[in-house]
C-alpha cells in the first residue's frame, strides 16, 4: 500500500522555493531537508498537474451571500503561552472591509483583553450599522509573524 500524501508537502510545493525555505527552514518550523525537499516538491507539483489534466469537470459560479462577520487574530506561541499581540478584521462576504491594526498585549490582563476585543466588536458594529455578538473565528499565528513595530521580537538593526 502506498504511503499517504503529506498535506503539508502538497501546500509547500505550490510555494516558490525561496518562500518554502523561509517557512520550513531554520527560521520557520525546521522541516526543510535539502536532500529530499526539491524532489518531493517536484513530485507533488507533477502529481497535481497530472490529476488536473486527466479529468475535466464543469464548474459553476454562485455568488456567496454577503454577510458581515468579524475575525480575531491572536499572535502567540502554541500551547499555554501568553498572548503577544492581537488584531481583528471585519469581513463582508468574501472581502475584508475594516481592519483593527494589531497591538501588543504586554501587561494586559485576560479581563482587559476581553474588554478590548468586545470594544472592537462594538466599534465594527457601530461603524457599519450591523449586529455583531461574537467573533466568527479566531486564528492563532506564531508571534514571530507579529506585524507591530517596534517589537521586542524584531529589534531594530
Amino acid at each position: 500500500m502506498p504511503k499517504p500524501l503529506n498535506p503539508k508537502c502538497q501546500l509547500c510545493s505550490k510555494l516558490p522555493t525561496s518562500k518554502a525555505k523561509v517557512l520550513h527552514g531554520t527560521q520557520g518550523d525546521g522541516c526543510w531537508n535539502p536532500k529530499v525537499c526539491h524532489n518531493r516538491r517536484s513530485f507533488y507539483r507533477r502529481r497535481t498537474q497530472n490529476e488536473n489534466n486527466g479529468t475535466e469537470i464543469d464548474a459553476i459560479a454562485v455568488k456567496p451571500p454577503a454577510t458581515y462577520f468579524a475575525v480575531l487574530y491572536l499572535y502567540k506561541e502554541p500551547g499555554d503561552k501568553p498572548l503577544h499581540a492581537l488584531g481583528a478584521e471585519l469581513w463582508l462576504g468574501q472581502k475584508p472591509v475594516c481592519r483593527l491594526e494589531p497591538i501588543h498585549c504586554f501587561g494586559l490582563t485576560a479581563g482587559k483583553i476581553r474588554a478590548y476585543t468586545d470594544q472592537v466588536l462594538q466599534a465594527f458594529a457601530k461603524q457599519y450599522d450591523v449586529s455583531l455578538y461574537q467573533y466568527k473565528d479566531m486564528f492563532e499565528i506564531t508571534s514571530s509573524y507579529c506585524p507591530v513595530r517596534p517589537c521586542p521580537l524584531h529589534p531594530q538593526s
